[in-house]
């Protein structure tokens, strides 16, 4: 949006704008950051390491995380690959594929904490467990009732 990387002033009064806005317009804004580098990319980051000025999670009314277990992406490459796994990447295997973190919650209920997000990768959809069924938005019902249904009207068994 044309704010440099270090002008945390402007990054202040472009928070202050969308807040304005939004208080006036009666919407939601969802505004993407990035994460300061870490030593890692082993563990999530928390609101402390939102890149840039403190204004951008002081004035925010509710800050997301999400975090993509990379590690167990690697775990996983592995087991395709045909690879010998050990204990750790059993571990990391059995982990989340992401977690969706609730940092911060202005109005509501005040609950904060993580969703842990399993990836469909035939669908790209994240759901909350492993081996779920994915949404089918068209049919607007789950997959696998939307496979049964189309099953049943497309297949004529002998």
């Amino acid at each position: 949006c044309g704010i440099g990387d270090d002008d945390y002033n402007g990054q202040k009064a472009f928070v202050d704008a969308l807040c304005d806005f939004k208080n006036k317009t009666n919407s939601h804004i969802i505004l993407v950051t990035h994460s300061r580098k870490g030593d890692s990319e082993e563990k999530p980051t928390g609101k402390m390491d939102v890149k840039g000025s403190g204004a951008i999670t002081d004035l925010t009314d509710n800050l997301f995380i999400i975090w993509r277990n990379k590690a167990r992406e690697r775990a996983l490459q592995r087991v395709h690959a045909g690879e010998q796994i050990n204990d750790k990447d059993q571990q990391l295997l059995a982990a989340p594929a992401s977690v969706l973190m609730l940092e911060k919650q202005r109005n509501g209920e005040g609950w904060e904490g993580g969703v842990p997000l399993f990836l469909d990768e035939q669908s790209h959809q994240f759901l909350q467990m492993e081996g779920a069924s994915p949404y089918n938005y068209i049919a607007n019902m789950p997959k696998s009732e939307y496979d049964e249904v189309w099953r049943q009207e497309n297949v004529t068994e002998y």
